[in-house]
């Protein structure tokens, strides 16, 4: 999908294989994410990669012409390094390109960084249809999860 050079090393963002679930599952346990839902969307994931080894990922659920962009994730020594932006960047483009309209999100810790990204944040009681049955809409995430879109 998309590259760059990042401190000496290049990143690769790509879809992801059936092999790359348990590696982002493990990533996510670790930053604290919820994993519910994952594996029944993780053909909608994208990872990055650096030197033969994942360091990111973040997924996209498909509702009808709404997605929820969810498990947002980089190592914790490379955070900063653009590898997020990246991620956000291939996921809004392979949204577009898959008739996605509007982006829902739901964070506890990453509300400035996605309003930097064109996110506004709305009120979760506004948001209806099919992807209120996701597992982050439905547990996953807590109540005080601050949630926002974007209209691509």
């Amino acid at each position: 999908m998309s590259d760059t050079m990042k401190a000496g090393s290049r990143v690769l963002i790509r879809p992801t294989e059936e092999s790359d679930l348990s590696f982002v599952l493990a990533m996510l346990e670790k930053a604290g994410l919820p994993r519910e839902g994952v594996s029944s969307h993780f053909s909608d994931f994208l990872v990055a990669q650096r030197e033969g080894r994942i360091v990111g990922a973040i997924g996209l659920e498909r509702y009808g012409t709404i997605g929820l962009l969810r498990s947002a994730v980089v190592e914790p020594g490379l955070q900063r390094s653009g590898i997020g932006s990246l991620l956000v960047d291939g996921l809004l483009h392979a949204s577009r390109d898959a008739g996605i309209s509007r982006l829902i999100l739901l964070t506890e810790t990453a509300e400035e960084y996605f309003r930097r990204k064109g996110f506004s944040t709305i009120d979760a009681r506004e948001v209806s249809g099919p992807i209120t049955s996701s597992a982050e809409f439905t547990g996953a995430c807590p109540v005080s999860a601050v949630c926002m879109e974007k209209w691509l």
